[in-house]
């Protein structure tokens, strides 16, 4: 964990979006080349339906339709919650798999980047690995607050709780939105172990 980071007001937490540097442009891409981009996106794509499904439920719970009690009944079913036991692990498989997505990244996709891409490219690859840590940040925070919930339940333990929430949501929209724009070409050039499973593999 990030002490720095730890010790930061919620508020305060945010991806200093004005301080992001833009890669340079890749002519003549090829329509392979293009596939790794395309790839990303489907993968951005499904944990951002996941978290738009999470949002539903949150929704509900505030305009009083569901009840805290209720929720592990009304999302056992549902594929970010297959492994949810209490709403104490509200991340459940779904922040398991941001942290694996992000975790591949650091491992294999950036110091790839890093090594066979540009300057420019370089700077990019580096203020996204800022931003991972801000998003791990807010997931562990979102999972203390969910087991505060659960241990605890109340009006105002709630709302805390949904209030990590609202910011890691915003947060993981704008994060996935610059890697794409990024990165999404430079895969397909500077990265030749991109593999193209599934979405559901969470590369």
């Amino acid at each position: 964990m990030n002490s720095d980071l730890a010790n930061t007001a919620l508020t305060d937490l945010d991806l200093n979006e004005a301080a992001r540097p833009s890669a340079p442009a890749i002519p003549n891409l090829s329509s392979a080349q293009k596939g790794a981009g395309r790839h990303l996106r489907a993968i951005h794509r499904h944990h951002l339906a996941e978290v738009t499904r999470a949002r539903s439920v949150l929704t509900h719970i505030e305009q009083g339709e569901k009840n805290p009690a209720a929720l592990l009944e009304a999302l056992k079913d549902m594929d970010l919650f297959d492994n949810m036991r209490v709403f104490g692990n509200l991340c459940g498989r779904e922040c398991q798999m941001l942290n694996f997505h992000h975790n591949a990244e650091e491992r294999q996709v950036f110091p790839a980047l890093e090594q066979r891409g540009p300057v420019g490219l370089q700077k990019v690859v580096a203020k996204l690995r800022e931003e991972h840590l801000v998003v791990h940040e807010l997931i562990q925070r979102l999972e203390a607050a969910a087991a505060e919930l659960m241990a605890a339940p109340s009006e105002t333990q709630f709302q805390r709780t949904q209030a990590v929430f609202d910011v890691l949501e915003r947060v993981i929209r704008s994060h996935f939105s610059y890697e794409e724009t990024e990165i999404g070409d430079a895969l397909g050039v500077y990265f030749d172990g991109f593999e193209r499973p599934a979405p559901q593999s969470h590369l």
